[in-house]
């Protein structure tokens, strides 16, 4: 939020998260209730929330301190985080039309020119299975009129384990599908992703999500061979992955392991997998921006691209405007927004991911040199 305050925007975070609270100063009573037939006693309460805000950013409107929080209906309910948070989201969708009141009054008091980001809680649950985040987002679109863009957040290290990014692949598919809003999908922390060793691809494969069917091989953590599948088929340096993390020397290991992969369950769990490669391809909704947040340009990027699927590109000093003058306006005013020259020559995305996969391969050499001091 405080990058986009920089260059020129009135950004406010909405916190819709009622588990992102902060450890408390002081008790406050909270009612609570469920629109129906439940009604806590507000003499048992003891829910601790803070009278002002303590989260590492400023926020518009907060529903822990102004609607409901996870740690009090925890506790009064007896419910544990996930039955909790889901009880908190049904407990803000019952209550929707308040909650965009409370909203709406806000936005008012900042001006007409507000920049909103809304954080939203990770449980995945609550997008693919729960209708409470859809219908709150709906209802801001329709009632206050705002251009919306999610962005889903994958942690990158699912890049080295294929199972979990073949998951987490069909699972922002369905959530791009059940929100119904342009999405970005960001594939952050690639700055940490040397510390988890070597990709079986190069970064790019998994940025497209084309030809998924091609980690279905390496299901097992590390990877794993399959004796039914000819080395022809692979790449030298997916051999090299092989040979690395497999014990190709470990003539017990590979007997295991031959064993393992002929086992019943494993041949479920390969045609599962295929099946999903098969259905994120057939709707060919996903791909992935990578982000590294010590990377001002890597940074600018991911907001470029949001600012195009909501159209802020096109909107200067409350005007719509064409793109001939977006061009105009951006090279004759200094103060415009910085990203607006990245957004209007944008690199080439092979070039923008040789340039991270660049640096994960020296960070990745550093962390050998260092190992290898260690032991020597």
């Amino acid at each position: 939020m405080y990058l986009i305050r920089l260059l020129g925007r009135n950004a406010w975070v909405i916190n819709l998260d009622p588990a992102n609270e902060v450890p408390s100063k002081t008790n406050v009573a909270t009612n609570i209730s469920d629109g129906t037939t439940t009604k806590i006693d507000e003499d048992k309460v003891d829910a601790e929330i803070d009278t002002e805000n303590d989260l590492p950013y400023e926020v518009l409107l907060d529903i822990c301190n102004s609607v409901v929080n996870l740690s009090s209906v925890m506790k009064q309910l007896g419910l544990g985080p996930n039955g909790g948070l889901v009880y908190c989201m049904e407990y803000l969708e019952a209550h929707c039309d308040e909650v965009i009141d409370m909203i709406e009054k806000e936005i008012r008091n900042q001006g007409d020119d507000v920049y909103l980001i809304f954080d939203l809680p990770g449980q995945i649950e609550l997008y693919t299975h729960g209708t409470a985040v859809p219908h709150l987002l709906s209802k801001l679109v329709k009632i206050l009129d705002l251009r919306l863009v999610a962005v889903q957040l994958i942690d990158a290290h699912y890049c080295t384990e294929p199972s979990n990014f073949l998951s987490a692949a069909l699972l922002g598919t369905t959530v791009m599908l059940k929100l119904e809003l342009p999405t970005v999908n960001v594939l952050s922390k690639i700055d940490l992703l040397a510390n988890y060793g070597p990709l079986p691809f190069s970064l790019d494969f998994f940025t497209d999500c084309q030809d998924l069917e091609r980690l279905v091989p390496y299901l097992q953590q590390q990877g794993d061979f399959d004796s039914d599948e000819k080395e022809s088929d692979f790449t030298t340096s997916n051999l090299q992955y092989f040979d690395e993390y497999n014990y190709a020397d470990d003539p017990d290991y590979q007997l295991a392991r031959k064993i393992k992969n002929s086992s019943p369950f494993f041949r479920k769990h390969k045609r599962l997998h295929k099946a999903i490669a098969e259905i994120v391809e057939e709707f060919g909704l996903i791909s992935f921006l990578p982000l590294d947040i010590s990377s001002a340009e890597s940074v600018g990027r991911v907001l470029g691209k949001i600012d195009k699927c909501n159209g802020y590109v096109f909107k200067q000093n409350g005007n719509v405007s064409t793109s001939s003058e977006t061009s105009m306006r951006a090279s004759n005013s200094t103060n415009e927004d910085l990203f607006q020259c990245a957004i209007q020559s944008e690199p080439s995305t092979y070039e923008s991911i040789a340039d991270i996969q660049e640096r994960i391969s020296l960070g990745r050499k550093s962390i050998q040199q260092d190992n290898e001091l260690q032991f020597s």
